[in-house]
């Protein structure tokens, strides 16, 4: 009988998982299966460590990933009771000092498990953690609205009635069979049922209810594991194995636009999305990591990346059967996945992605459906309408004449290279830079740096024309693609292979999204080679600053780059005491979005407070009366704050090219 109930639990289950598997198989883009096992040690790795559970949350994560240890040790600990049912007089390894840790890890864990998932069920059912929640205006599946909490009661009262039975059941061999202080919890627990005066015969069948209760409700609750969050433990450490490798977290493949047999570009419905994406809403832990750090949920948009994954877990859950069977979807994805004003709302600032423990990319997702929505249906804000037909007809989002990219450089000696016809340097001003009104004296910084330090560069002038990043981003690829080609025009013609940014975006196209096309460049942030020149004594710059001023990373040198020393440096050699620079609450790779990102800079998301408004806030708190940044947009969205919020005359706003050029 036992061995019927094991086959079918172990039955049932698989026909699940291959179900599961079948669904992912759906998507497109196919997962390269035999790439994804040769990086098992990292899984392994993952699902050993629990590291990823400490990125935020780290209390929260020790108990999580205590638990998990938990779990995991009692794969083992089910097929060492397993042999002991079905071997008499089985012990594993009973006099050994092996045996002895063995039971001593057991009976440690145990406590752990137990002690962290009563802290689990209480934070959910009694303290009710906000963090836990999600909340209107979200877009939210109505089977995960009672399911996540049915889900949770169900794998909470699980993993505490099998570890409480295991662990009842040890106390009971131990009382058979005298103190055994290498399981000591265990031994404490024993002295309840002698005081209680249990017979011999009753210890024993205490042991055998004990042991046959753990192991049942092991067989019961495979069938359902599938279907449960608690599938990460599985799909998790395989996500990370299978995952893509991306040059940054919005950076996605180049789509052949000229393809005769390709009938769609971006995401539709589900079976346009990436294999990998299933597998992510396979792999969510539904923790709200994501959603704890986005900034657009933070303010009160429509928008949790979290929901985005919960949604497609549900999805896949109400229509396991006939999508594995093969059976289309009809739904359109910004329907039932996420609203159209949350996909529009995301600042591609890659903080789901940086938090995620399981690996997860709930902003790839976005970013091809707004592909799909502008290349295919021609739905978007308008005010993004207006960008691209600006970026197409004058080369960049602010509309002005390509005539007038040099008029920055007026009364400056910059060179520019259709005149020098080559330098070791490409300075790009970006389209910002040559037509902002603060974005032109950044410029004007780094060139006046960049003359003192002596270096051999040159501009393309009126010859440059947008990166179109923020075409990419808002999901239009073919005017991407249409500036991506028109740049590398003259990146050949010029034999430009260094270049020098000032914009965080632009660096990030030209330096990953070029890539993915063909171009083989050096691309270096300002802040990076500004701190490459003081290290190396080029320029040396006088420390004076002596009031107290605060950094904000911009989220595409940090997350995207994974930069946040080189600005920092850069301060420091202008600040008179180290001390003088102070971090605000959210810094480096846990940094707050400006709100400019993924397209963001050229429409208005009104749901909500503004993403830039927070931001600055958080920056008044620093008490710091300079608020220092290495992005274009950041400035425009941090100085727009600083009006907004009646700070003119008490905050200023600065690049730290701006700090630099002013000393040296």
């Amino acid at each position: 009988m036992f061995i019927v109930m094991v086959l079918l639990s172990l039955g049932l289950s698989w026909m699940t998982f291959s179900k599961m598997f079948k669904v992912i198989s759906r998507g497109s883009d196919p997962l390269d299966w035999k790439k994804a096992f040769a990086h098992f040690p990292k899984g392994l790795g993952i699902f050993l460590s629990q590291r990823t559970l400490f990125k935020t949350r780290p209390v929260v994560g020790g108990i999580h990933a205590a638990v998990a240890w938990g779990f995991t040790l009692y794969m083992a600990v089910n097929v060492v009771d397993i042999l002991y049912g079905m071997i008499p007089g089985f012990h594993f390894i009973p006099n050994h000092f092996i045996g002895k840790v063995y039971r001593l890890f057991v009976d440690i864990f145990s406590v752990l498990v137990i002690v962290g998932v009563k802290y689990f069920i209480f934070r959910r059912f009694i303290y009710k953690d906000k963090n836990l929640t999600i909340k209107e205006p979200v877009l939210l599946n109505e089977s995960a609205r009672k399911g996540m909490r049915r889900d949770s009661f169900i794998v909470g009262m699980f993993i505490l009635c099998h570890v409480g039975f295991r662990l009842i059941g040890a106390s009971f061999e131990v009382a058979l069979h005298g103190q055994d202080w290498s399981q000591p919890a265990a031994t404490i627990l024993s002295f309840m049922w002698i005081w209680l005066g249990m017979t011999e015969s009753a210890i024993a069948f205490g042991e055998h209810m004990s042991w046959w209760l753990a192991l049942g409700l092991i067989l019961g609750f495979l069938p359902y594991f599938p279907f449960s969050k608690h599938a990460h433990l599985f799909m998790g450490p395989l996500n990370y194995m299978a995952a893509k490798e991306r040059r940054s977290p919005a950076t996605l493949d180049i789509m052949d636009l000229e393809a005769e047999d390709v009938e769609q570009f971006g995401a539709s419905k589900l079976e346009h999305l990436p294999q990998k994406s299933f597998l992510d809403g396979y792999a969510c832990i539904m923790c709200n990591r994501c959603q704890d750090s986005c900034p657009a949920y933070i303010t009160g948009k429509e928008l949790s990346p979290s929901a985005l994954e919960i949604n497609k877990r549900y999805y896949f859950n109400d229509h396991l059967t006939s999508l594995a069977k093969g059976d289309e979807t009809t739904e359109p994805l910004h329907q039932w996945l996420l609203s159209e004003e949350a996909l529009w709302s995301c600042t591609t600032c890659g903080f789901c992605v940086e938090v995620c423990p399981v690996g997860n990319e709930p902003m790839v997702d976005i970013l091809h459906i707004r592909q799909n929505l502008v290349l295919m249906e021609s739905k978007f804000p308008q005010e993004a309408m207006d960008a691209f037909n600006k970026i197409e007809t004058y080369g960049n989002p602010w509309g002005m004449s390509p005539q007038d990219r040099e008029k920055w450089m007026e009364g400056l000696n910059v060179p520019l290279i259709r005149e020098k016809k080559s330098a070791e340097y490409l300075y790009w001003a970006g389209c910002a830079g040559a037509y902002d009104d603060r974005g032109k004296g950044i410029s004007k910084s780094v060139a006046k740096i960049l003359n003192e330090a002596n270096i051999d560069y040159a501009v393309l002038g009126n010859e440059e024309t947008c990166t179109g990043d923020s075409a990419r981003r808002i999901g239009n690829e073919y005017l991407f693609q249409m500036q991506a080609m028109q740049n590398m025009e003259n990146f050949e013609k010029y034999n430009i292979k260094k270049i020098i940014t000032q914009c965080p975006h632009c660096l990030t196209t030209l330096k990953n999204d070029y890539s993915e096309m063909g171009a083989e460049l050096e691309v270096i942030h300002h802040s990076q080679f500004i701190s490459q020149l003081i290290s190396e004594g080029k320029i040396k710059p006088e420390k004076n600053i002596t009031e107290k001023i605060t950094f904000h990373d911009a989220c595409y040198i940090g997350r995207h780059q994974g930069e946040y020393d080189a600005p920092r440096n850069v301060l420091q050699a202008v600040i008179n005491n180290e001390e003088n620079l102070v971090e605000m609450a959210r810094t480096k790779d846990q940094s707050f979005c400006c709100g400019a990102g993924g397209g963001n800079m050229w429409y208005e998301i009104n749901t909500g407070t503004r993403i830039n408004i927070e931001r600055f806030e958080e920056a008044i708190e620093t008490g710091a009366t300079k608020v220092a940044t290495s992005c274009n947009f950041c400035m425009i969205m941090m100085d727009d704050a600083r009006k907004v919020t009646s700070k003119d005359e008490s905050m200023e706003v600065v690049d730290i090219a701006e700090l630099i050029a002013e000393r040296i």
